[in-house]
């Protein structure tokens, strides 16, 4: 079979060990199916080959096509999303509850939103002229009867009206010279975003972090982070703030696929103790000041540096034991991290999608870092919004002797 690998990856442009991972992923999820179907192990074998083969030639043309270009390395964050626009909408229908209709108009003649109000036979439109008629924008209301409400509404039942908010009232033209097809149109009830911190090279380059963004049902989908593999983005201008590279992804092709050689690209272990110091990437990324020693020092760290200039960028890491491992019924789990010593302190929890279930290869005792950014609740807990995970020293889990249960 290693030979077998060995000529495909030379006509797929891939190492012998990616089709291995391959052909065991095809196996995993086809096996069954091609058992009782009657195929020998010889001919199930075969048959995954050829499809891993065919799956991942298909891959690199549609990033060949895509404009794309593979990143080597692994996710150094992989943070909650946040879905702008559901929080937009929000937060302006409880506006709305509090304008009486001089105020809402106001906001019509800002740009700000477009409202639709039931009348006879349809409804009666209050938009500004300029963003209807894709002009340079300039205050005012129209009235328009229209028969039925476009696509993007939202309906304001306190109210009795329906509107949206307007995507774009700023450029009606690219610099380009090509249509802004935002302007004045609605925006989108969920518009999820997630960026990403990434460690690696870029088509062979330097190595460095990697600001990348994703978008849309992308953004939802949690990335496992210091993991090795590779992703393919499409290269943007770096950020002239935080001096990273940033990416964008496309759909369809930017897709994280785990390499445990993509590791050779990365600088150092993520973490490990030197002469009993704490070294590795992440300490180079994080900062050893950001190392937290106890999971009593959350709440102070907040209160200290709640004020600071960068803030809402800051984020810490801290070296914990599990001290609990929830599986759920949909195959994700959650671990209960506690502090090494006080097992009185605030502990954290760390949600693993099931997905990633691959990578719970540990149990209760194993002691891992986690990396996040903290906050406080109303009530003065301190809590942590997990950004990612390492594990630093893993108890491997118990076999369990399935037919000796059954028996």
């Amino acid at each position: 079979m290693t030979d077998e690998y060995e000529n495909v990856a030379k006509q797929v442009g891939t190492s012998p060990a990616a089709i291995e991972r391959r052909v065991v992923l095809i196996l995993d999820q086809n096996e069954g199916a091609w058992t009782t179907a009657g195929f020998t192990t010889e001919q199930k074998g075969s048959r995954a080959i050829r499809i891993a083969a065919r799956q991942m030639i298909t891959e690199k043309r549609k990033i060949a096509s895509s404009g794309c270009v593979e990143l080597t390395g692994c996710f150094v964050t992989s943070p909650p999303y946040k879905d702008w626009a559901k929080m937009a909408y929000k937060k302006l229908s409880a506006t709305l509850a509090t304008l009486d209709p001089s105020g809402i108009d106001s906001l019509v003649s800002t740009g700000t939103l477009v409202t639709y109000t039931p009348s006879d036979n349809g409804f009666t439109r209050k938009a500004n002229p300029s963003l209807m008629a894709k002009k340079a924008f300039e205050s005012g209301v129209d009235e328009t009867f229209v028969h039925t409400l476009p696509k993007g509404t939202v309906e304001h039942e306190l109210l009795g009206i329906s509107y949206y908010i307007v995507a774009d009232n700023n450029m009606p033209k690219y610099p380009s010279g090509d249509d802004n097809y935002r302007y004045g149109m609605p925006r989108p009830e969920s518009e999820p975003e997630r960026t990403c911190l990434f460690l690696g090279s870029l088509d062979g380059g330097e190595v460095r972090i990697h600001e990348i963004k994703f978008s849309g049902d992308e953004a939802i989908a949690q990335q496992p982070t210091y993991v090795p593999g590779v992703i393919a983005v499409k290269a943007g201008k770096d950020n002239a703030k935080t001096g990273n590279a940033r990416s964008w992804t496309r759909k369809g092709v930017s897709i994280f696929n785990e390499d445990p050689e993509a590791a050779s690209v990365l600088p150092s272990a993520p973490f490990e103790l030197k002469d009993g110091k704490p070294a590795g990437f992440i300490v180079d990324i994080v900062g050893e000041d950001k190392l937290l020693s106890s999971f009593n020092d959350i709440l102070p760290y907040y209160d200290a540096h709640r004020d600071d200039e960068d803030w809402w960028t800051q984020w810490i890491g801290l070296e914990g034991e599990v001290s609990h491992i929830d599986t759920l019924d949909n195959g994700a789990s959650t671990l209960i991290v506690g502090d090494l010593e006080d097992f009185a302190a605030p502990s954290i929890e760390v949600r693993i999608p099931a997905e990633q279930s691959h990578l719970l290869d540990f149990s209760v005792g194993s002691t891992i870092l986690v990396l996040g950014a903290v906050w406080k609740t109303n009530d003065g807990e301190p809590r942590m919004s997990v950004y990612g995970w390492y594990v630093t020293a893993g108890i491997a889990p118990a076999e369990t002797d399935v037919e000796g249960w059954d028996a």
